[in-house]
């Protein structure tokens, strides 16, 4: 089974956030949608390194380990790889069950939501310069 694509889960996400669509809607009235939205947003910036690494170096996508995965970033982004490190561990955090802790809030998913848009946005942008640079040489 292959995972979805980052921007559908996003997507999806943001449906939860909003309460909008059959599951926004449900979801919300269920009371169970900030840690299916947590992971959802987990899934997609976990997506986005996949599909960087896949560009940039397809043997490491084979690696199953996304902290592997995380850590390898460093290489050629620090600045990138400590953000997504960060959070990545918030959205674990947020995703798994804490018998004394409440579930993440609509105002700190959202956040998480636009950190993992951007740093999309930012892996994107630094496979293509990595790519163009060794096609300059």
């Amino acid at each position: 089974m292959t995972a979805p694509a980052p921007d559908r889960c996003l997507a999806t996400a943001d449906q939860m956030l909003r309460g909008a669509g059959a599951l926004g809607a449900s979801a919300v009235a269920a009371a169970w949608w900030p840690k299916a939205c947590a992971c959802l947003i987990r899934l997609a910036l976990e997506g986005g390194i996949d599909a960087f690494w896949h560009q940039v170096s397809p043997p490491i996508t084979a690696c199953g380990a996304a902290r592997t995965k995380q850590l390898l970033l460093r290489r050629y982004d620090r600045a990138t790889a400590r953000r997504i490190g960060f959070v990545w561990a918030a959205l674990s955090s947020a995703a798994h069950h804490h018998c004394y802790d409440t579930a993440p809030g609509a105002g700190e998913l959202r956040r998480l939501h636009t950190d993992v848009t951007a740093l999309l946005t930012t892996l994107t942008n630094l496979a293509d310069a990595i790519r163009s640079a060794r096609t300059d040489r």
